[in-house]
């Protein structure tokens, strides 16, 4: 029995081996060249509107897709951002909002274990508060099925109506403020 090569014309063959090469010299540029399945890491239910956080790794990247919907209305972000390097100490990565409920997510590093972040409410009259969000980490068995590191903790800031963060205070374990700075209210 004659093998599979010697029964393609020769040109398909070369072709067929050429195609092989690229793919798998591609796979050794991207890195590992896996994708995670996509996991949800957080939800919850909040002023008549359910949120969820779903994290999926992709070629060395981690990334998030933020979704907030109500009763008729349904609206997600997503984005990615790189799995090697460790995450700067405070990020604002994505939010997602309707004329009645707002969810942002923001990412930290390991050591940051609570945030205090102040918000504005933009076309309102409410005045600007305080809110505290506990940060939280993904579990090893949800970062192994998004293949993910586990080098970064998250928060879900959830909020009635439109808002931003203006403020950001960060405390580790034991309570004390690393980390305190003011930030431009986008949204």
């Amino acid at each position: 029995m004659k093998a599979a090569w010697a029964l393609m014309p020769r040109r398909v063959a070369i072709a067929t081996a050429a195609l092989l090469g690229v793919a798998l010299a591609g796979q050794a540029i991207a890195g590992d060249g896996t994708v995670g399945q996509k996991v949800t890491i957080a939800r919850g239910k909040f002023a008549h509107h359910s949120w969820s956080l779903g994290v999926q790794g992709r070629h060395r990247q981690r990334c998030y897709v933020l979704s907030l919907s109500a009763a008729g209305s349904a609206s997600a972000g997503g984005t990615c951002r790189s799995d090697v390097r460790r995450p700067p100490l405070w990020e604002r990565v994505l939010g997602v909002s309707d004329d009645n409920a707002t969810a942002e997510l923001n990412v930290t590093r390991t050591r940051v274990r609570s945030m205090k972040l102040r918000i504005g409410h933009p076309h309102s009259n409410r005045p600007s508060e305080w809110v505290h969000v506990r940060a939280k980490r993904i579990t090893r068995h949800q970062a192994d099925q998004a293949r993910v590191r586990r080098s970064f903790r998250f928060g879900v800031l959830r909020s009635r109506g439109e808002a931003c963060v203006n403020k950001v205070a960060l405390f580790d374990s034991d309570g004390r403020r690393i980390h305190k700075k003011r930030v431009p209210c986008e949204f």
